[in-house]
C-alpha cells in the first residue's frame, strides 16, 4: 500500500471522497493552473505504472489520488515563486521544499484523505536517501511515492519550462535509467519504460508549452 495507514476500499470509492479530491484539485488550478495540469497528467501516468507493477486495485486507486494531490501543498507557495523565471535561489528553494509537508498537513485535516498524507510527504524522497524532507532511503519510501517520483521526473523533463526547453523523450528516458538506484527506484523505472513507447510522447503539440518551478 501507499501507506501503513490504510482506508477501506469503500471509503476511497465513495462519491464524496472524489468530490473532495476534485475540490482540492480545483483550488490548485485556481492558484496555479500549470501545476494542476501537471498533476492530472501525472495521475494518468502513475496509474499505468502501478498497473504494470501488478498492484491491487485499491493500491492503484490510492496512487492515482496521491498523484492528483502530490502538489496540493503548493497552495501555500506564492505564485511569484511558482512562476520564478529560472532555477530557484536558496530562499525560494527552502519555501518550495516545504510543499510536501504542507500537503501532508492539509490532508491530515481532510476527512477521508488523512491516510494519503504520508505518501504525499515522501514524493520528493530519493532512493539513495538524499531527498527531502526526511531523507528516507530505498524501501523506506512508500511505493506510491516512488512511482510518483519517477513519473513526475519524466513529465517535468518532457515539458517546456520558462528557463529551458523540453527534452526529447529518448534523452529523458536515458536520464531516468542513469538515475535508477540513486534518485529513482529501479523497479519503478523499469515499469515506466515498459508502458511508454517513445513514439509521440515528446510531441509538443499534445503537451502544455510551459511548466514552471517544481
Amino acid at each position: 500500500m501507499t501507506s501503513d495507514r490504510k482506508a477501506p476500499a469503500a471509503v476511497l470509492e465513495t462519491p464524496w471522497v472524489r468530490r473532495v479530491v476534485e475540490r482540492l484539485a480545483h483550488e490548485l488550478r485556481l492558484h496555479h493552473q500549470p501545476t494542476a495540469d501537471h498533476s492530472h497528467r501525472l495521475a494518468s501516468l502513475a496509474k499505468r505504472v502501478a498497473q504494470r507493477m501488478g498492484l491491487d486495485p485499491l493500491e492503484i486507486v490510492e496512487i492515482e489520488l496521491v498523484a492528483v494531490l502530490h502538489d496540493v501543498g503548493k497552495l501555500a507557495v506564492a505564485p511569484e515563486i511558482l512562476d520564478y523565471p529560472g532555477p530557484l535561489g536558496p530562499r525560494e528553494r527552502a519555501i518550495m521544499a516545504r510543499h510536501t509537508i504542507e500537503g501532508e498537513e492539509l490532508l491530515a485535516r481532510t476527512a477521508g484523505l488523512e491516510h494519503l498524507g504520508e505518501t504525499v510527504r515522501a514524493t520528493h524522497e530519493r532512493f539513495d536517501g538524499t531527498g527531502y524532507p526526511d531523507r528516507l532511503k530505498g524501501e523506506e519510501i512508500p511505493l506510491g511515492a516512488r512511482i510518483i517520483h519517477v513519473a513526475d521526473a519524466l513529465d517535468s523533463m518532457l515539458t517546456t519550462r520558462i528557463y529551458r526547453a523540453a527534452r526529447p523523450a529518448a534523452e529523458a528516458l536515458d536520464e531516468l535509467r542513469r538515475a535508477a538506484g540513486t534518485q529513482f527506484c529501479p523497479r519503478c523505472v523499469a515499469a515506466l519504460e515498459r508502458i511508454l513507447p517513445l513514439e509521440g510522447i515528446d510531441d509538443e503539440d499534445t503537451r502544455p508549452r510551459v511548466l514552471v518551478a517544481s
